[in-house]
């Protein structure tokens, strides 16, 4: 049995409500992961080089990318339950794009940087898949983990997207002017998409605010006292550290072990390839297998492309090593964001992946940063962070094995408003 589209629109074929997933596919393309985290891989070498910094300096801006991040998604959480979905993507992405274009004005100001990315990450809460996954959550329930799959593998492609429209604007215009052409596309492809398809369930709309009490999921305390959430929060947190803190300094790490920059931009490609489609069949196979054995599937293979990397390898296979930690970090938002609704419900989701989601977001700011500093520190190598992310993501799965059965499992009915 299909589910039902709750929304006045039905009838129209711009009513369905998976153009809800294809709007936010299009708007991850051009979100804050593939923007203000990976295509750092690009920007990295040009910027030190012209404002005069080392690795280890600019990496660490990356730092109030991740605490700025994690403070906004706090307070997003709760304006998403209380204003909907839709109000505060448009505003939030409005802000995002002007912090985009503020990247365009860093000077060799440490300070100012810092200032720059901490603005840069509080605004993009918004193209975080916080939003789009609440408001796919509201729409779909048996389908929910292919829907959010294919929404996040937005943010995948986004990597491989941004990997080959920014290196092309730079050409052109410059490092300051490639970010100016990353702001106007946030507004093309976020903005536009938004605007015309993300909505919330018209059933959850009471005077103009969302209400989600009468949606089956715990309160948020019931959610803190739930050892499953913190396990879930530490886990992802640790996860994202791991990953992002490899995948974004992949491009740096070839190009010094003598890859040309070509080869290594493309190994960067690769595992945004990777992150595309292990995003989309993560979502399928959480609609069908326990979330822990999905994410051990996945987090598995980003273990080995550390190893390979961690070895020191060059060419053909440092791009092998670049894809299959694209193969982990191509399920973990949609896999942290699935398991959430199953283990505490839809009636406090915002909040909750909200609280997740902030501490999610320091991991993915600190593992760069971290990355950066221990290669300085270790004398220009990568290899001892490597080894010390591969144990820590193997620690992660193993957690994972302790959550239990689903307290919230799909409804045998289909959603209607």
């Amino acid at each position: 049995m299909s589910q039902a589209f709750a929304d006045p629109r039905a009838g129209s074929a711009f009513g369905n409500r998976w153009w809800i997933v294809v709007a936010s596919f299009l708007s991850l393309l051009v979100g804050s992961g593939p923007i203000n985290i990976f295509a750092f891989n690009v920007f990295v070498l040009p910027v030190t080089k012209e404002l005069g910094l080392t690795v280890g300096d600019f990496s660490s801006a990356l730092f109030f990318t991740g605490i700025f991040n994690a403070l906004s998604v706090l307070f997003m959480g709760w304006a998403l339950d209380r204003f909907g979905v839709r109000r505060v993507q448009l505003i939030g992405i409005l802000c995002y794009a002007a912090a985009v274009w503020g990247y365009s004005q860093m000077t060799s100001s440490l300070t100012g940087i810092f200032a720059i990315f901490a603005v840069a990450g509080f605004f993009g809460a918004a193209q975080t898949p916080v939003g789009y996954s609440t408001a796919i959550g509201q729409w779909f329930d048996r389908e929910r983990g292919l829907a959010l799959g294919i929404a996040c593998a937005g943010v995948g492609a986004g990597v491989v997207f941004i990997q080959k429209l920014a290196p092309e604007l730079m050409v052109n215009y410059g490092w300051r002017g490639a970010y100016v052409g990353l702001a106007v596309a946030v507004l093309v492809l976020a903005f536009i998409p938004n605007l015309l398809f993300v909505r919330d369930r018209p059933d959850l709309v009471v005077n103009g605010r969302v209400d989600t009490g009468h949606l089956p999921g715990m309160s948020l305390a019931e959610a803190l006292r739930d050892y499953r959430f913190w396990v879930l929060m530490i886990a992802f947190t640790f996860a994202v550290l791991a990953i992002n803190g490899t995948i974004t300094h992949v491009v740096p790490m070839l190009a010094r072990r003598g890859t040309p920059m070509p080869q290594a931009i493309a190994a960067v490609q690769a595992a945004g390839l990777a992150i595309v489609f292990g995003r989309a069949f993560s979502g399928w196979f959480l609609d069908r297998f326990w979330g822990p054995l999905v994410a051990l599937g996945f987090f598995g293979p980003a273990i080995v492309g550390m190893g390979v990397l961690a070895s020191g390898a060059t060419g053909p296979m440092g791009i092998v090593g670049a894809t299959l930690c694209g193969v982990g970090i191509g399920a973990e938002i949609d896999i942290m964001g699935f398991m959430l609704s199953r283990y505490f419900g839809m009636r406090n989701y915002g909040k909750i992946y909200g609280i997740v989601f902030a501490a999610f977001n320091l991991g993915t700011g600190f593992g760069p940063g971290i990355s950066g500093l221990t290669f300085d520190y270790f004398g220009k190598t990568y290899t001892p962070i490597l080894l010390i992310y591969m144990v820590v993501l193997t620690l992660v799965c193993l957690s994972l094995f302790t959550l239990g059965e689903y307290k919230f499992k799909p409804s045998a009915s289909p959603i209607k408003a």
